[in-house]
Formats: structure tokens, sequence, C-alpha cells
């Protein structure tokens, strides 16, 4: 209870991941939305990591280039309907014969069990897309600290080697190197393309949003709810907007989305 207490206090006053395009303030320093002291997900503006080299390719990565603008975005400024996080709603399929022929089975029959809760109902006050998915997580036996943000969690199950990082994007590897990635959590992630992954039903999808992309490297987690068949990703997502309170975390609720397969898309998670 005291360390959630604590992530509290800290996210007020922090950056966060889930839509929340709020002004850096260092661009010689990486952007962190850390919630307990460690650093934690964001871009590494003008510097590279120490050790960005990937390890299942032999290929070394490039530096983050200095993309920050002298006037950074707030996402305030770019109406909801238009930001690249809405997606469109989707009607969860309740009552369809929904196969749980996967190791994060239990994982996603928790989102279900709580769909249409608020985080207000569950308990968050602040950015919980990963905190939910780390409490689940938790409960099914997984041992590793909670998580509050997509980046650390990444970083927890590649290093514990629960997990396969399905990377697609070269700015994420070098954040996850950056902010703790280990031998074992490098060995575990696999560089490859939109074209070449098919995402699948349980794997865990993060995000980057387009209004967002010039500040971070992560914004969003969710939960691949059906087999991609090539037209859009369909999606259980906790911290996800209603259409009155958007921006409101505690009204935020876990529900269905249909987003594009496309650049907003930059890894998944899929558990061993």
């Amino acid at each position: 209870m005291k360390a959630k207490v604590l992530a509290a206090v800290l996210a007020a006053a922090l950056l966060s991941g889930c839509f929340d395009g709020t002004e850096s303030n260092s661009k010689s320093t990486p952007i962190s939305y850390s919630f307990d002291n460690k650093s934690s997900s964001e871009k590494n503006d003008g510097e590279s990591s120490d050790e960005s080299v990937y390890e299942n390719s032999g290929e070394e990565t490039s530096s983050y280039e200095d993309t920050s603008s002298s006037e950074e975005r707030n996402d305030e400024e770019i109406p909801y309907e238009e930001r690249s996080s809405t997606g469109v709603v989707w009607d969860y399929p309740f009552g369809e014969d929904l196969s749980y022929d996967f190791t994060s089975a239990n994982i996603i029959k928790g989102m279900e069990k709580r769909y249409g809760k608020t985080g207000e109902d569950l308990g968050y006050s602040y950015e919980w897309c990963a905190e939910i998915i780390s409490d689940l997580l938790q409960s099914d036996g997984y041992d590793f600290e909670a998580q509050y943000n997509p980046c650390d969690l990444a970083i927890q199950l590649l290093n514990k080697d629960y997990a396969t990082f399905y990377c697609l994007r070269e700015e994420n590897y070098d954040s996850l190197v950056y902010y703790g990635l280990n031998k074992t959590g490098r060995k575990n992630v696999i560089m490859t393309t939109h074209e070449d992954f098919t995402p699948k039903r349980g794997d865990f999808v993060c995000y980057l949003w387009l209004e967002e992309d010039d500040l971070y490297n992560w914004s969003h987690i969710g939960i691949v709810a059906e087999d991609y068949d090539g037209t859009v990703l369909r999606t259980i997502e906790g911290n996800i907007g209603v259409e009155d309170t958007p921006d409101s975390p505690k009204l935020r609720e876990v529900g269905g989305r249909e987003r594009e397969y496309n650049e907003t898309v930059v890894g998944f998670i899929r558990l061993k």
C-alpha cells in the first residue's frame, strides 16, 4: 500500500505514459516518467545507450536523434478525437467461443472480468494501463515488482525470462537497454517488422502515439484480443478514455478498441 501511495504522489509530479503529452524539462538526459525512482521509458535525446547492440543480429544501433522541438506539444492542445490514442470503440465479443489457449490466458480473463470498470472502481488514480497488467501478472504468480509503465514492465518480464519482446522500432530497444535490460533480457528481444510479425490473441501490444513521437518512446499498453486478420488490431485495454472525460485517469476504463496496425505500434510482449 505504501508503495502505491508513493507511486501516486510521484506520478502527479512526473510524466506519465498514457494519454499524457506533458513537456519534458531536459534535452541532455533521458526523459522519464519513473514512478519509483527507477528511470523507465523515455527517449534518450542526443545520447546513445552504453551497450546499444542487438544481441540477436550483431548490428549496432544508431544513436537517438534529437527530434525534440523548441516548443513541445501538450496533449491537451490536440482535440481528443484527433489523437491517434483515441482508436475506435470495439464491442468485446462476450458470449462467443473465445480461446484461452495461450500463456497469458489468466491475464486476459482478468481484464475481461474488469471490463467497463473505471480507474476509480479499481483503485487507480494515475496512468494505469501497465499497472493493471502488472497487477494481474503478479496475481497469476509472476515474481517481479509492480510496474507503472510499459517500458519497465517489459524490462522486468524480459530480464526474468518470462517473455519475448518482438520489437518494431530501434529506439524502443535502445531505451530498454538504457533503463536496465540485462543480457538475459536482450536475448529475449527479436527485431522484426509489421509485415513479418502477426499479432496473436494474448500478446501485450505497446504503442507510441503519433502526437507523442517527438517526446517519448512508449505511450500505452494493451492486450490483443483477437488474432490479427490483416485489417485492424482488436484489443482489450485499461486506462482508455471515455468521450466526456478522456483526460481523467480515475474515469477512464477497461474496454475494447480497434486500432490500426501501423507505426503507432512499437512492439509486442509475448509470455513464454
